[in-house]
C-alpha cells in the first residue's frame, strides 16, 4: 500500500527496546554485551529475556479482537523462534528446552494475570488449565525445579496471586535448568504416557487444549533430543499423527488421539 511505512510493523525496536540510545552503537565491534545493555537494549540472552518480551504480543488478544473472529494466539516460544530466521549466534546448547519451559511459564504466567483483572473464571479457560497442567506434570518429573500444581476447585484471588507468582518463579529457574538428555528423555516418556489424562477431562475443548500442550511439548524435546544425537526411529511420523489429531480443536476425537499417543509411546523404547 502507497500509504505504509516500513517502521509500522515489527521492527528492531519491538524486540530490542527504543532504539534512540543505541542505534548509532550497537553494531560497533569494540561495545561489550553489557554496554549494549546499559545503553538501553532490551537483553534477550537468557530464555527468561526473550520470553517476557515475546509473550507480549505472542499471547493474549483482546476480547473485542477476539469476538471479530481473530484465530486464537498460541505462544510457544522454542518453535515460534526456530521459526524466525535468526540473526545471531546461539551458544547455549540447550536453548530450545530453556526457552520452550520458560515460555511455557510466562504464558501461564500472563494467562493468571487475565484472569486476575479481567475477574473471569479461571475455568473458562480451557488453554490456561492445559497449561498449569503441563507444567505440573513436568515439574513433579524434574525435581531440580520449583514445585507446581494447580489447586482443586475454585480458586480465591489469593490463590490466583500465588499462582502468578509461582509461575515466574518457574519461569526464572527454566531459563537456567541444567538439562541433560536423560531429564529430557525421562520427561518425553512421561508425557507420552499421559493419555489417560486427556480422556478423563471434561468437554472437547479442554481435551483439545490439554492434547495440544501436549504435543507440542513432545515436539520439543524430540527437536532438542535430536539435536544432541539421541533418535527414536519412527516417532517423528507418529508425532506428526498427533499433530494431526489437533489441528482442529472443534473435531478433536480424544478415543483416537489416546491410540495415537500409545502408539507414540511405543516407538520410544524402554528407559
Amino acid at each position: 500500500m502507497p500509504s505504509a511505512h516500513g517502521d509500522e510493523g515489527v521492527s528492531c525496536e519491538s524486540c530490542h527496546g527504543p532504539a534512540s540510545n543505541w542505534l548509532l552503537s550497537h553494531t560497533r565491534t569494540d561495545y561489550t554485551y553489557a554496554q549494549r545493555i546499559a545503553s538501553g537494549m532490551t537483553d534477550l540472552r537468557s530464555a527468561y529475556g526473550r520470553a517476557n518480551t515475546c509473550v507480549a504480543c505472542h499471547e493474549y488478544l483482546s476480547p473485542d479482537i477476539a469476538h471479530a473472529g481473530h484465530p486464537e494466539l498460541i505462544f510457544e516460544l522454542d518453535s515460534q523462534a526456530v521459526s524466525e530466521p535468526p540473526h545471531w549466534k546461539e551458544t547455549d546448547p540447550w536453548i530450545g528446552l530453556h526457552s520452550w519451559l520458560a515460555g511455557q511459564a510466562v504464558a501461564f504466567r500472563e494467562n493468571t494475570w487475565h484472569v486476575l483483572t479481567l475477574n473471569t473464571t479461571p475455568g473458562a479457560s480451557s488453554r490456561w488449565e492445559a497449561l498449569g497442567w503441563l507444567l505440573q506434570q513436568t515439574t513433579s518429573n524434574l525435581k531440580d525445579l520449583p514445585a507446581f500444581s494447580l489447586p482443586q476447585g475454585p480458586m480465591t484471588g489469593s490463590q490466583l496471586g500465588d499462582l502468578e507468582l509461582s509461575s515466574d518463579r518457574l519461569a526464572r529457574s527454566a531459563a537456567e535448568f541444567p538439562w541433560t538428555t536423560d531429564d529430557a528423555q525421562r520427561l518425553l516418556r512421561t508425557l507420552a504416557s499421559t493419555g489417560p489424562a486427556i480422556g478423563q477431562i471434561k468437554g472437547i475443548d479442554g481435551q483439545a487444549h490439554r492434547a495440544e500442550v501436549l504435543v507440542q511439548a513432545m515436539d520439543r524435546l524430540l527437536v532438542e533430543l535430536h539435536a544432541h544425537q539421541v533418535d527414536f526411529p519412527g516417532s517423528a511420523q507418529k508425532l506428526d499423527g498427533l499433530f494431526a489429531d489437533v489441528r482442529v480443536p472443534d473435531t478433536f476425537d480424544a478415543p483416537n488421539f489416546v491410540q495415537d499417543l500409545a502408539r507414540f509411546s511405543s516407538s520410544l523404547g524402554k528407559p
